[in-house]
C-alpha cells in the first residue's frame, strides 16, 4: 500500500456480529482491530443520553415507542437485538476510553451541550470526533469546546470546498459516502489537513466490498468503515500482498 496505513472503522460497532450501538458491538469491533467506532446518540424524556440510531426503539430492540418519550429506566428494560442492554453515552465513552477513538453522531437537535459536557467529563476530548447532519449542532460543539474534533458529511455529488468547510465548521474529518466520492474532493480535503473516512454497505459480499475498498485506497481514503471490521482487516492484508 505504498507505506500508507489504512485505518479500520466500525459502523455502530461491529453491528453485523452484535446488535448495533451496544457495548458488545464495541467490544467485538475493538477485538477485530478497530481504530474508531461510530455510534448514534439521542436523549430520553428525563434527560439521559443513550445510544439509538432511530427516533423509535421499534427496529432495534424488543420494545416500541419513541426514545424522546421514554425514561432511562424504561430504556434500561429494553434489549437491543433482543439480547443486549441499550447503553448510555457515558457507558459508551467509558467502554472506548483507552481502546479506540469515538465518533458519536448527534441524532437529535439540542443535545450538543450535554454531549460535550459528558465527553469532557469522561476525559475523551482528544479521542472523540463529533458528527451531525445538523450543522448548528456542530457549530455549538465547536463553540463549547474548540479542542473537540468535528466531522463533515459528504453524502451526495455536490459542489465541495474543503477550505470552506474547514473555515466554517473547523472540521478535521471528512466522512464521504461512496456515491459522493470524487478524487478531486479527496485531494482538496487532504490539502486542507482533513482525514478522510469512507465505508461500504453491509449487504454487499466480501468481493463486492473489496472492489470498493481498492477504489477507496486508490483515491487516498485514510479510514474504511463497515459493520464487519474483520473484513476490512482482511482487505488491508490482501491489498498489501498484491
Amino acid at each position: 500500500m505504498a507505506g500508507k496505513q489504512i485505518l479500520i472503522g466500525a459502523h455502530r460497532g461491529a453491528m453485523c456480529y452484535e446488535p448495533e450501538n451496544t457495548l458488545a458491538a464495541f467490544d467485538k469491533a475493538i477485538e477485530q482491530g478497530t481504530y474508531r467506532v461510530e455510534f448514534d446518540v439521542r436523549r430520553t424524556r428525563d434527560g439521559h443520553l443513550v445510544l439509538m440510531h432511530d427516533a423509535t426503539v421499534d427496529r432495534t430492540t424488543d420494545g416500541t415507542g419513541e426514545i424522546a418519550e421514554m425514561t432511562l429506566d424504561e430504556v434500561r428494560d429494553l434489549r437491543a437485538g433482543g439480547t443486549r442492554p441499550v447503553p448510555t453515552f457515558r457507558e459508551a465513552l467509558a467502554c472506548l476510553k483507552g481502546r479506540a477513538k469515538a465518533l458519536p453522531e448527534i441524532k437529535q437537535d439540542g443535545i450538543a451541550e450535554q454531549m460535550v459536557a459528558e465527553i469532557q467529563g469522561a476525559g475523551m476530548v482528544a479521542d472523540c470526533t463529533i458528527s451531525s447532519f445538523t450543522e448548528d449542532e456542530l457549530i455549538r460543539c465547536r463553540a463549547l469546546c474548540p479542542e473537540l474534533a468535528i466531522a463533515y458529511f459528504l453524502t451526495k455529488p455536490q459542489a465541495f470546498s474543503a477550505g470552506e468547510v474547514v473555515e466554517r465548521l473547523g472540521a478535521s474529518l471528512l466522512i464521504v459516502w461512496p456515491v459522493a466520492i470524487q478524487p478531486e474532493y479527496l485531494t482538496d480535503a487532504h490539502a486542507h489537513g482533513m482525514h478522510i473516512r469512507c465505508g461500504f454497505n453491509d449487504r454487499m459480499t466480501f468481493d463486492e466490498s473489496y472492489d470498493l475498498f481498492k477504489s477507496f485506497v486508490g483515491m487516498g481514503v485514510d479510514e474504511v468503515s463497515c459493520g464487519r471490521p474483520d473484513w476490512i482487516a482482511q482487505m488491508i492484508e490482501r491489498y498489501a500482498e498484491r
